[in-house]
This record gives structure tokens, C-alpha cells and sequence, in this order.
């Protein structure tokens, strides 16, 4: 990476069963993180739906959508009009069987690829009927890094930033971004433990890590949902760089640092000593 480069992450939230605020939502973060500079927006996971996992998988099975859908149409035309790259989660339907967990990437020329599909489903919360596993398929274990600009971003989905295989695989893959995209409760995680794991697997691996997560309330489903995650920023040195106030719908803007990431990588070089066996392979993009 020859220059500095501007990455945003947009906090969202909260949603209900109508995407279309949280849409509109989103196109007003990315036009105002484009208008500071960033060529890089990254939203959560799942950005404009509810978190339904706990809820019986039938009645939320039209949620998932086509490449050609109303959530890659808006976003794609919000990375065009703003000349910013979008990284976003949606539910990904396939022809056949439950949808995935997917980041696609939506360019300002107006390609869209998809990233990523969600590799770890979490299990049931305490004393609930249904977990993601019943409304979701998982991925195949492989991680990949794609150019945006003059870096290289990977891109993990929620739950799989507790594995640290991924960020393995990401810096294996040449990431010097690793964005993750948050959504979902977690009330059981002690205090702190979130963003001790964005930190500590970015030192180790010499990344940036750069998480947007979904905030507020949930009530769409009936009964409330809350959103534990934050929306911050570390760099490869384990640093903490930027942190949003909850429910700050502003974008966190984070500057990717070449220099920063060189002295990262010659001080701190973890990832060239490993002599373990990899469990996940360096993929080419899904499309």
C-alpha cells in the first residue's frame, strides 16, 4: 500500500420489519462518510433486517434475497452516487435451501461481489427454541481479500471474529483491513470481552480491524432484541484508534496508515512464525 486511505465504519439501527428506513439510513452514512473522504463504508451484518434467529425459522423465511434484490439495488446505487466502496450484510438466498449470512461489496462503478458467507453459525441463546443454524446455511471455511483502493480489506461476519483461524486466514490472504460486520445479541459476553477480541487478534495478525455493528432495541419480533455490540477501530499495533458512542449514527472514520502497518508487521511479525497446520484455505472471492 503506496498512500493513506480513508475507511468508514456506520453504525445502524434499530430495525423492524420494514427494510426501508434502515436503507435510507444506510444511504445517508455512506454519502456523509464519502463526503469526509472515506473510500471504504462498512455496515453490519444483517444491516437493514431484524434479528430474528431466536424466533421459528418459518415465518422469517422471506427475508433472504437475490443479488438482484432491493437491499443490493439501494446500496449499489448509494456506492455509486457517493464514489464510495460499500461493504454490507444481507441475507443471501441460494436456489435451493436456507439463505446465507453474506458481505457482499458493492463498487462505485456499480459491480457488486459477494465477500463472504458467515462460516460459524452460534448456537441457541440460554433457554431459546432456535438458533442462526435454523434459519441459515453456513459457508465453506475460506477466507479471501480483495483490493478497494490501495488496500486490501477482508471481510468476517459477526460470530466468526471469535475464531482466531479467520483473522489467520484474512492476513494469510493478504488483508491489511479486516472489517467485521455486527449484529446480534450478546448478553451473556462479559464486560469488554468484544472489543478485546477485535484487539488482540488485530496485534497478532498485524491487521486493522474495523468492526460496524447494529445498535438500540429491537421490537419487531414481538418481544425487544438488544444490540450489545460497538462500532470502533484498532490498528495492526493492537491500538485503539477511533470507538463510537452508542447510537451515534455518525460514521467512524479510521486512516489506514502504510507506514503504521509496516512497523506492525516487522515488530510484531506473529503471523509469519506460525508453524501450525491451516485449517482454512486462502479462497478467491465468491464471485
Amino acid at each position: 500500500m503506496a498512500a493513506h486511505f480513508l475507511a468508514a465504519a456506520l453504525p445502524i439501527g434499530p430495525a423492524g420489519r420494514d427494510p426501508a428506513p434502515l436503507w435510507r439510513e444506510a444511504e445517508a452514512g455512506i454519502a456523509a462518510a464519502a463526503r469526509a473522504g472515506a473510500g471504504l463504508v462498512v455496515l453490519p451484518e444483517l444491516f437493514a433486517l431484524p434479528y430474528v434467529a431466536a424466533e421459528a425459522p418459518g415465518g422469517w423465511a422471506g427475508l433472504a434475497e437475490s443479488l438482484d434484490g432491493p437491499t443490493v439495488t439501494a446500496i449499489r446505487a448509494a456506492a455509486m452516487e457517493s464514489g464510495a466502496a460499500v461493504l454490507f450484510g444481507m441475507a443471501l438466498a441460494k436456489d435451493s435451501g436456507r439463505p446465507f449470512k453474506a458481505a457482499l461489496l458493492a463498487r462505485p462503478g456499480g459491480r457488486v461481489e459477494v465477500l463472504a458467507h458467515k462460516i460459524h453459525l452460534p448456537p441457541a441463546g440460554p433457554g431459546e427454541p432456535y438458533g442462526e443454524a435454523d434459519h441459515f446455511s453456513p459457508g465453506e471455511p475460506a477466507v479471501c481479500s480483495v483490493e478497494i483502493g490501495p488496500v486490501r480489506v477482508a471481510a468476517l461476519i459477526c460470530y466468526d471474529r471469535r475464531f482466531p483461524e479467520c483473522w489467520r486466514a484474512a492476513a494469510q490472504a493478504g488483508a491489511e483491513v479486516v472489517a467485521v460486520l455486527v449484529g446480534g445479541p450478546a448478553p451473556s459476553d462479559p464486560q469488554g470481552l468484544y472489543a478485546a477480541e477485535l484487539q488482540a487478534s488485530a496485534r497478532a495478525n498485524a491487521v486493522y480491524a474495523l468492526a460496524a455493528a447494529r445498535y438500540g432495541t429491537e421490537t419487531g419480533t414481538g418481544r425487544p432484541v438488544r444490540h450489545d455490540g460497538e462500532t470502533l477501530a484498532f490498528g495492526p499495533d493492537g491500538a485503539l484508534l477511533a470507538r463510537a458512542a452508542r447510537a451515534d449514527r455518525r460514521p467512524l472514520l479510521v486512516a489506514i496508515d502504510p507506514a503504521r502497518l509496516a512497523k506492525a508487521r516487522e515488530t510484531n511479525a506473529t503471523a509469519a512464525r506460525l508453524r501450525l497446520p491451516r485449517q482454512f484455505e486462502v479462497a478467491s472471492c465468491l464471485n
